[in-house]
């Protein structure tokens, strides 16, 4: 199998683990309910996996560099088969609401393993001329992971039932752990030769991830991207559409965001692989950053003060391939800057600044928006993003200094 059809494989691996955390998302609310779980605890239970991850992402990071992504990415995948596992156990249970936390705390664990190792694979088995192209590859997939299992999950749910729709994903994820025992590189396909990893490099290994300019700022950018994009429009993009009275084809609030994050999503992966196809013709990872930055930020200013359908869906589809246009760039250069032996460290604090920037855009994002309303929100997000030339112009000096 050459690198290229590695690099699809592994794609393939990330999306179908990310089904999983896409399903129990149009199920719970309902069944919780049902259930008799309160809605405050629905929300802890589905914000668990990514507080989980949190907690867990620098471990991770350590059991990357030291293993390679082999084996830790198949054990996340059956750990979110275990998740996944526990839905259906919970169905059936007198008290569901322990099981359905378990469930996803389990499921977080697993997923930090997924999302930091599979993008730990696709930089140790590419070359600076096709990584972004590569990486644009399995970022992508990793974005339609989440979205693809709602809609699996929601179909299933609706012509079969909900514990149709957890075995489902179960299955698709113990699929995807064999596959990754097949597919993904061991330790031992490492470009270089790793240092023992005694307990003094392994602090030493941190403190070189921290110690890297360029990484910081991709860290602090990333975190800011997260929390505009994953965290406030997320979660507030369903009540701005109620409130505005806008529709699709006649859809309610919830079918009328849904296409419409669509709309973002399609945006953002097209925009990501065509920058990676971009940025492996090109001798600059920065050059696309402040561009995309503010493109991102137009986006977020005309979707706030958007009143009818057309403008809204113009702000989102700048949204969300300025985001693509950010997001591609800045992990494509993290590969270059960060050496080889610390690459899942590196990556696991990259998710880090993720999870927290999409854990803490909803809840500023829905407090605000109820201060201040909505669309003042999102300008103010949009000023944020436009805050990032700075850093951004700093990444593009240091790289010009780099030759």
């Amino acid at each position: 199998m050459t690198h290229a059809q590695q690099s699809w494989a592994i794609a393939a691996i990330a999306f179908f683990g990310g089904v999983g955390g896409g399903v129990v998302f149009p199920i719970l609310p309902v069944i919780g309910a049902q259930l008799g779980i309160s809605g405050a605890m629905i929300g802890l239970i589905l914000s668990a996996n990514r507080i989980t991850r949190l907690v867990f992402n620098p471990a991770t990071g350590a059991l990357l560099d030291r293993f390679g992504a082999r084996w830790p990415v198949a054990a996340g995948l059956v750990l979110e088969a275990l998740g996944t596992a526990a839905f259906s156990i919970a169905l059936v249970m007198e008290h569901p609401t322990g099981w359905f936390l378990a469930g996803r705390v389990i499921w977080g664990v697993g997923s930090s393993l997924l999302l930091v190792g599979v993008l730990a694979a696709i930089m140790s088995i590419s070359h600076s001329q096709a990584r972004g192209s590569m990486t644009a590859r399995v970022r992508t997939a990793i974005s339609l992971g989440f979205p693809g299992g709602m809609v699996i999950g929601g179909l299933i749910a609706d012509l079969a039932s909900d514990n149709a729709a957890f075995i489902t994903a179960t299955g698709l994820s113990l699929a995807a752990a064999l596959a990754a025992l097949a597919v993904l590189p061991d330790r031992a396909e490492s470009r270089e030769q790793r240092p023992a990893d005694d307990g003094r490099s392994r602090w030493a290994a941190w403190g070189e991830v921290l110690s890297l300019a360029t990484l910081r700022i991709i860290f602090a950018a990333n975190a800011l991207l997260f929390f505009a994009v994953s965290g406030v429009l997320l979660a507030t993009v369903a009540v701005v559409v109620e409130v505005r009275e806008l529709t699709v084809f006649g859809m309610g609030a919830q079918g009328t965001a849904g296409l419409l994050m669509a709309v973002l999503m399609g945006a953002r992966a097209s925009a990501s692989l065509a920058c990676g196809r971009y940025l492996d013709r090109s001798s600059s990872r920065t050059r696309l950053l402040l561009p995309a930055m503010a493109l991102a930020a137009i986006g977020f200013a005309v979707f706030g003060i958007a009143t009818g359908l057309i403008v809204a869906i113009v702000g989102l589809l700048c949204v969300g391939a300025g985001a693509g246009g950010l997001t591609i760039p800045m992990l494509t250069l993290l590969g270059d800057v960060a050496p080889s032996h610390i690459h899942g460290r590196a990556l696991s604090a990259y998710q880090w600044s993720s999870d927290l920037g999409g854990a803490l855009g909803p809840i500023l994002g829905l407090t605000l928006g109820g201060w201040v309303g909505f669309g003042a929100t999102y300008v103010a997000v949009g000023l944020m993003l436009l805050m990032m030339a700075i850093p951004l112009r700093r990444l593009a000096a240091d790289e010009r200094a780099r030759g």
